[in-house]
C-alpha cells in the first residue's frame, strides 16, 4: 500500500445470495478476526438494512474538517480537529458500520446489479460475483459505478480473489475518507498521508498482528493503535519543521531547561505528549516528556517514537474493545 488511511477499525461485511448453503460456503471461506458478517438470502431485506443502518452510523468526519468560525488553517487548529479522530474508540457502534456487501448477481426477482443501485451510501465498497456469461454485464455496471469489483464464482482462484477483494474493498471504504481529510492538511500534497515511504514504514514497522484499530492523533503522523482487547498504544511523529519549532518556542520562553534545549537541538529526543485538545505540557515540565527520537527521511523528514497508554490522553474505562462488541454480539 502507498498510502496511510487517517483511521481504521473492524467493519461490517454483508453476505447476500438467495442461496442459504452457499451462503454458509462463504461465510467459512471468508471468515475473520477483523470483520463482522451479515447475511440474507432476501435482497430486499438486505437494501433495507444497509440503507437503514448506513443512515443511522454514517462514518462523518465533517466535523473534524471545519476549523471553527476564523476558517484558520494554522497547526494547532488543524491539530485540534484532527484530535477528533480518536473518539471512535468510545463509540460502541464503529464496528456495525457496513464497509462492504458481497452480492450474487443471478438472484430471483432481483439482480445484484439491481440491488447495489438501491444503495444509498455511495461510500460503501460492492462486490459483484458472477458467472462465466454475466462478465459483460458486470464490466458495464462497473463502468457506471454500480459496484466496485467483480468476482468469476467458480475461478480457480475464486477464494483468494475474493479475500483480496474484501482486503481492498475495506480499505478503499476508510480511504475515501482519509482523501477528503487530507485536502485540509497540506497544500503541497507533502503529508504523511500520501508518502509512499512513511506507508511502508508504517505497515512494515509499526503495525503489528494484535492491532485491529488505529487513528490519527495530529497531521504530523503520530497515531493511536488499539489491540481487539481495547489496550492502546502510541506511534508519535514530529516533522523537522516542528522539531525547530519547538526549539524556537521553547528558547523564547526562558523556562526550557539547558538538557532539553541540547536533547531537541541535537534530534536525539523529542517531545512525546498526547493532549485530546492539541495543548503541549508547560515548558518548564518538557524533560518529564523527552523521549529518543529515531529518523524517517520520506516527503519530509520525520522524527518518531513508540510509547505505551500512560502518553495518551484518554479515557481508558471508556474504550469499547474489538472483543467486548464481539462478546455481545454473540449473546
Amino acid at each position: 500500500m502507498t498510502n496511510v488511511l487517517s483511521c481504521f477499525f473492524p467493519t461490517t461485511v454483508v453476505l447476500i445470495d438467495d442461496s442459504a448453503s452457499f451462503l454458509e460456503t462463504l461465510t467459512e471461506t471468508i471468515a475473520s478476526d477483523s470483520i463482522t458478517l451479515r447475511r440474507f438470502t432476501n435482497p430486499s431485506e438486505a437494501i433495507d438494512f444497509v440503507n437503514e443502518v448506513s443512515a443511522a452510523n454514517h462514518l462523518d468526519f465533517s466535523d473534524i474538517t471545519a476549523f471553527g468560525e476564523e476558517n484558520t488553517s494554522d497547526w494547532q487548529s488543524i491539530m485540534v480537529s484532527v484530535n477528533r479522530l480518536h473518539r471512535e474508540i468510545y463509540n460502541p457502534e464503529r464496528f456495525s458500520r457496513i464497509s462492504t456487501i458481497i452480492v450474487d448477481y443471478a438472484m430471483p426477482g432481483m439482480s445484484g446489479v439491481e440491488l447495489c443501485s438501491h444503495i444509498r451510501d455511495k461510500s460503501i465498497q460492492k462486490i459483484l460475483l458472477t458467472g462465466v456469461a454475466d462478465e459483460q454485464i458486470a464490466i458495464d455496471a462497473f463502468n457506471n459505478g454500480y459496484i466496485n469489483r467483480f468476482i468469476k464464482k467458480g475461478s480457480h482462484n475464486f477464494e483468494e480473489s475474493l479475500q483480496e477483494g474484501i482486503s481492498k474493498s475495506i480499505h478503499q471504504y476508510f480511504n475515501t475518507y482519509t482523501e477528503d481529510l487530507s485536502k485540509h492538511l497540506s497544500v503541497n500534497d507533502k503529508t504523511h498521508l500520501k508518502d509512499p515511504i512513511f506507508a511502508n514504514f508504517f505497515y512494515n514497522t509499526c503495525l503489528n498482528k494484535t492491532f485491529v484499530e488505529y487513528y490519527m492523533l495530529d497531521n504530523f503522523g503520530s497515531y493511536l493503535f488499539m489491540n481487539a482487547q481495547g489496550q492502546p498504544s502510541m506511534l508519535s511523529v514530529l516533522t523537522e519543521y516542528e522539531m525547530e519549532r519547538m526549539v524556537t518556542i521553547g528558547k523564547e520562553s526562558g523556562e526550557m531547561t539547558p538538557d532539553v534545549e541540547d536533547g531537541l537541538k541535537s534530534r536525539e529526543y523529542m517531545l512525546v505528549y498526547h493532549n485530546r485538545n492539541g495543548m503541549l505540557p508547560p515548558i518548564s515540565e518538557w524533560g518529564n516528556y523527552l523521549k529518543p527520537a529515531r529518523r524517517l527521511e520520506g516527503y519530509q523528514t520525520y522524527y518518531f517514537a513508540f510509547a505505551d497508554y500512560q502518553s495518551l490522553d484518554i479515557d481508558i474505562d471508556k474504550i469499547f474493545s474489538f472483543e467486548h462488541f464481539r462478546l455481545s454480539s454473540r449473546r
